[in-house]
């Protein structure tokens, strides 16, 4: 396997975990869609995705979700799945695997929902076993042989046509998501709301205009160099709907996935305004391993001081998602962080 290769599986695996693997489930499943009812007339549906096209034929009752971070639009539009995929075990969490930005959803807690493990993608018999009538996978790494099998027996919602792995938009995804599950109309004010409040928060931070950052984590396969997150990212695009951009060194890496990789002789090409770290796992660790690194340690932002230690159970999970969940807890907790590391 090549270095790249190697971390490509790595980074991308841990990127979704966040957090060590601790999946638990219930024997009991939620079942049927609380909070509000689907939209008068949003029945049958038909919405077109990157393998073919889902055809719902009614307001789903039994949901289960396989995308990373979809759970979190499924929740806030008021609807409990049967159960979904753990990407991240948050400690002390009321639901394991859910974000404590979506701990208190009234749809988290109106009834017993199974948490697939975090480890592997479930496999086909397994989600099918749930009885799902409808499996939700934009945030996913489904491919075309996946959706085929699902999708002979079960409504599939799978990434937009012309998007990647890992790489959809969040007004993409929330809306498919809300047309699936007949309530547009909600997603578009979740997302407005959000909307709203990203440039309410970049307004009050002018500072933030301009300033370029480069998110970064530590080589986790053991081979030297960094990993390097890039447009379309969830991490990034939080961070740009602030005011930060990309460096034009970053802007230049080559690369079809949500991150590349950098090598330590290629370590300068990480400089910028500021450096914002999202541990993959813990953030001591991530922290002391970096902090060590004298290639690091020789960065102009890191001699600065102007890097920022997220943690992944917090405010790195947070923008790792950049959800309608998500994002307001990552501004109530991360901005204060960013004027404080801008000042070095």
């Amino acid at each position: 396997m090549s270095r790249r290769t190697a971390l490509a599986a790595v980074t991308a695996a841990a990127a979704l975990v966040l957090t060590a693997c601790g999946g638990s489930s219930s024997d009991d499943t939620a079942e049927g869609a609380g909070g509000s009812a689907a939209a008068e007339g949003a029945f049958p549906v038909t919405i077109p995705n990157a393998f073919g096209e889902t055809t719902i034929e009614s307001a789903p009752e039994r949901v289960v979700v396989t995308g990373y971070t979809d759970v979190d639009t499924v929740l806030a539009l008021g609807v409990t799945p049967v159960a979904f995929q753990e990407f991240a075990a948050f400690p002390d969490a009321t639901v394991p695997g859910l974000g404590p930005w979506a701990q208190d959803e009234p749809a988290a807690t109106a009834g017993d929902i199974e948490v697939l493990p975090v480890s592997g993608t479930p496999s086909v018999e397994d989600v099918l076993a749930l009885q799902p009538d409808l499996v939700i996978a934009i945030g996913g790494g489904i491919e075309q042989e996946e959706y085929d099998q699902l999708s002979a027996l079960v409504p599939v919602l799978a990434r937009p046509e012309g998007s990647t792995a890992f790489l959809v938009d969040r007004e993409d995804a929330t809306l498919a998501i809300g047309q699936a599950l007949g309530k547009e109309d909600e997603a578009q004010a979740l997302l407005d709301d959000v909307d709203t409040q990203l440039a309410d928060a970049a307004e009050a931070n002018p500072d933030f205009a301009g300033k370029t950052v480069t998110v970064v984590v530590p080589d986790t396969t053991g081979a030297g160099g960094y990993g390097v997150y890039v447009a379309g990212d969830t991490r990034v695009e939080f961070l740009r709907s602030l005011g930060f951009e990309l460096t034009d060194d970053v802007s230049a890496l080559e690369t079809d996935s949500f991150f590349t990789t950098v090598s330590a002789e290629q370590a300068q090409l990480l400089d910028a305004d500021l450096l914002v770290v999202p541990a993959l796992f813990s953030l001591e660790d991530t922290q002391a391993q970096l902090e060590a690194d004298p290639v690091f340690s020789a960065i102009p932002a890191v001699q600065a001081g102007r890097v920022l230690y997220l943690s992944p159970s917090t405010e790195g999970g947070a923008i790792s998602y950049n959800d309608v969940l998500s994002i307001p807890f990552a501004l109530d907790g991360l901005v204060p962080q960013l004027q404080e590391a801008l000042a070095g």
